[in-house]
């Protein structure tokens, strides 16, 4: 496992998909987004698996900050987590749970035929815009495209301040059909939010959506393509097999019971 890109890509997760507030503790990194329900930005980050010094301490401290931000404590486990974190929460029973992989593609294995459909058009547009489109077709999930989601993803959007396109797919009408979103961090260019209405599911568009993140990351010099993909998620992880992705690494949460 190549661990230095590990990092790589986990610090450009965090600049991708920023948190309202951080607290740094070393390599300990704890997330905080009040409000917000997705895990990743509500949870404790480690970036070197060498760093376990005072860890009942630090755990606690984590732990207190974000329970003081009124959000549940978990832990985000990835092959950097310190081999003492993992011992710890198996001695205290804290279960696993959230599995999902992060799957990687070299940009220069990456090849564009026919992926775009020529009744569509897929363009960058601004973040009020791509908003609306992504609430319109239903996000990712149902739960992601309630108001309330969208705008908690729209804070998150907008503290981003790394290079990003914000794509959407729209019909020869002028109706969204699909959304997706590419982060630019030194050579590695990240994908989020790849959604397709569901009327336009199973013809394409997912694949063409994620060609042209991949045609925009490599129109700006970048190396690695990563995106992180839910281990049921069966159709997306066909999806990005047929197009060369290959697993980097798993990732999982763990939490305190009670």
């Amino acid at each position: 496992m190549d661990l230095d890109l590990t990092r790589r890509i986990e610090e450009a997760n965090f600049n991708g998909f920023p948190s309202e507030r951080i607290h740094l503790d070393g390599s300990w990194i704890t997330r905080i987004s009040p409000g917000n329900p997705a895990r990743r930005v509500n949870s404790l980050n480690f970036l070197a698996r060498e760093d376990d010094a005072s860890l009942q301490e630090r755990l606690a401290r984590s732990r207190s900050q974000l329970e003081a931000a009124g959000e549940a404590f978990h832990l985000r486990w990835t092959p950097l987590a310190p081999q003492a974190v993992t011992d710890f929460c198996d001695a205290a029973g804290w279960p696993a749970h959230g599995h999902a992989d992060v799957w990687g593609l070299r940009l220069a294995d990456f090849h564009n035929h026919g992926a775009q459909q020529a009744d569509i058009g897929i363009t960058g547009e601004p973040l009020e815009s791509w908003l609306a489109a992504f609430a319109t077709i239903g996000g990712t999930r149902t739960e992601a495209a309630t108001p309330q989601a969208v705008e908690r993803l729209g804070a998150s959007l907008a503290r981003i301040s790394i290079p990003c396109a914000l794509l959407v797919a729209r019909s020869g009408a002028g109706e969204p059909v699909g959304t997706a979103i590419a982060t630019l961090d030194r050579d590695l260019i990240g994908l989020y939010d790849v959604a397709v209405a569901p009327a336009m599911r199973r013809m394409g568009l997912g694949r063409a959506l994620v060609a042209a993140c991949l045609s925009v990351g490599r129109d700006q010099g970048s190396a690695i393509a990563w995106l992180q993909v839910t281990a049921e998620n069966a159709a997306a992880r066909a999806l990005y097999q047929s197009m060369g992705f290959v697993p980097l690494y798993s990732y999982h949460y763990r939490s305190p019971v009670g």
